[in-house]
């Protein structure tokens, strides 16, 4: 590691498992594992699940054995051997939450990964139960920022710096225990199930936490992230075009675009009914695998709401929305009329709201675009001085100016 120290970590993201572990190497395929390590005495051994035993050798070795019997994907089975200082943080509903970090780093990791006490409630509330007996974050050589190892977290060994930055990442990670780890994508293209579910939770973990204008600017970055990504490649958000190069979905489109159709589907169905339709696909797919059509049918199901074309457009259509708007005021009757243009080739479906501001107020007032060209009126008592398109961030698009 950083300090030069012999460490030992697994790391199978995303089909890497069969390099070490007998597998049928793919997320479909699930199954609960033990894993009985044998090392030299002087480290610490983590693994999935919960210890089961650990006992000392002749010859200065230790066997730890870890046990877990819920259901996991290869590329979240993992063992980690290190000397490690552990840190029990405490319980959150009856859950052990530990920080397994270098000797070197105790200090600001245990204070930095004893954030997770903080997260895991509210997935749990919103979300539905954790499905492991335990939650350890570990300092690690993985090659990625973090990976979502059930119930084992890798961060990377330079996540530590006493400073909690590391509450974004954490969030993501330990959001992954529930998407991408219990209900887990059918198939590679489906990826977003995973990435774009840990991506909006934790936009809505720091949303809860810090408020509205944190998660404005976080979708407003995304928003960026995802319209500079589709000038680089033009695929759906599930795109089967990987052809097993799985490392390319790890792009704006599975992470930013897959977390802005969460929050748009969360401003169609409203608060209420978004977090109904969540519980109730995690419950009917935890411990199990789903595709995206299984996660639509499931919001359907328990909203009562059609959402085949917003699905369809969102999720398989390549693209977004690239507008440019106009605006009259019609002083005879107070209104204002705007016209949208849309200039992708295929158009889209979506409610746009715009907030009309004078010198006193501000008035709100939706467009419902819908084909290439969409004219909307709209009652405003007084001519606006600015007339701003989406104030809330609450739609993926693209203004022309």
């Amino acid at each position: 590691n950083k300090y030069g120290h012999r460490t030992f970590f697994g790391d199978n993201w995303p089909n890497r498992a069969h390099n070490w572990l007998p597998c049928i190497d793919h997320p479909s395929d699930k199954a609960s594992v033990d894993f009985i390590i044998t090392a030299p005495e002087h480290y610490q051994v983590i693994a999935n699940g919960v210890q089961a035993e650990e006992n000392n050798l002749p010859n200065h070795l230790k066997l730890t054995h870890w046990k877990e019997t819920a259901e996991l994907p290869i590329k979240v089975m993992t063992i980690g051997v290190a000397d490690f200082a552990v840190n029990y943080a405490g319980d959150v509903d009856c859950i052990p939450v530990y920080s397994w970090v270098y000797p070197e780093d105790k200090n600001p990791g245990f204070y930095d990964y004893a954030l997770a006490k903080d997260i895991l409630p509210f997935l749990i509330k919103n979300a539905g139960p954790y499905a492991y007996h335990k939650l350890a974050n570990v300092q690690s050589k993985t090659k990625f920022g973090g990976m979502e190892n059930a119930s084992a977290i890798f961060y990377t060994e330079n996540s530590i710096h006493g400073d909690r930055k590391v509450e974004a990442l954490l969030a993501h990670e330990i959001a992954h225990q529930w998407f991408g780890d219990a209900t887990t994508e059918t198939d590679w293209p489906h990826i977003w199930l995973s990435e774009g579910f840990a991506t909006y939770m934790t936009h809505m973990y720091l949303e809860n936490k810090y408020g509205t204008d944190t998660l404005h600017t976080r979708m407003a970055e995304d928003r960026k992230a995802v319209i500079d990504f589709s000038k680089k490649r033009t695929t759906p958000v599930v795109d089967s075009s990987s052809a097993g190069n799985y490392m390319q979905l790890l792009n704006a489109n599975s992470y930013q675009k897959g977390g802005w159709v969460l929050h748009m589907l969360r401003r169609k169905l409203g608060d209420s009914l978004f977090w109904k339709g969540i519980q109730s696909y995690y419950s009917q797919y935890a411990g199990k695998n789903a595709s995206t059509n299984d996660f639509r049918k499931a919001m359907e199901a328990s909203t009562g709401q059609d959402l085949q074309l917003f699905f369809k457009q969102w999720l398989f259509t390549v693209g977004h929305p690239l507008i440019s708007s106009t605006w009259k005021y019609n002083s005879g009757n107070r209104t204002i009329t705007f016209t949208i243009k849309q200039k992708q080739s295929i158009p889209f479906e979506f409610p746009l709201q715009v907030a009309m501001q004078s010198a006193t107020d501000t008035t709100l007032g939706t467009i419902n675009v819908k084909g290439k060209i969409s004219t909307t009126t709209i009652p405003c008592p007084t001519k606006p001085e600015n007339v701003v398109i989406d104030p809330n961030i609450d739609m993926l698009f693209e203004e022309e100016k």
